[in-house]
């Protein structure tokens, strides 16, 4: 299976293709997208917790976007919320995994199809995958997105 460069980048830095890298590193594309990619700028909290193969989402993130945990870009908490929370300056955007894509991702993926569902994730349309949000200081919403909050998966 032929992959596109970006993918065969994020997976030489992290030592394999996954789904979670994947998503990582579609998430990392629209918080570019929203902020643009100067370093320094932007600062992103990623909610998968510490333990692979949730944690792998992360490696997308320093992969696709300007923010590293070594330049003090990025910070990964211990929630295990599958979402992102993106700031610059008074501006700030979440992007939550879908519940139905993260218990797809749970329930059928295994060590032999990793490969085949990365490349779904990777060409997914980005309303499938993910509820986006973007909002000013607290309750100042500037912008509600393509979707409700309340589509979003959670803790596990």
């Amino acid at each position: 299976m032929q992959f596109p460069e970006e993918l065969t980048r994020a997976a030489a830095f992290h030592t394999h293709l996954g789904p979670f890298l994947v998503v990582g590193l579609r998430m990392g594309r629209i918080v570019v997208r929203e902020f643009g990619d100067e370093p320094f700028r932007t600062k992103i909290d990623v909610h998968t917790g510490r333990i692979p193969p949730y944690s792998c989402l992360s490696d997308g993130i320093q992969m696709s976007t300007p923010c590293t945990t070594g330049n003090g870009g990025m910070t990964v908490t211990d929630e295990r919320a599958m979402r992102i929370d993106a700031r610059q300056d008074d501006r700030l955007l979440s992007v939550q995994l879908r519940r139905e894509i993260f218990d797809w991702i749970e329930n059928e993926c295994s060590d032999t199809d990793q490969h085949a569902f990365s490349m779904e994730i990777w060409e997914m349309p980005e309303e499938k995958l993910f509820v986006i949000e973007m909002r000013t200081a607290p309750g100042n919403q500037v912008d509600s997105g393509k979707q409700s909050s309340s589509d979003a998966g959670g803790d596990r």
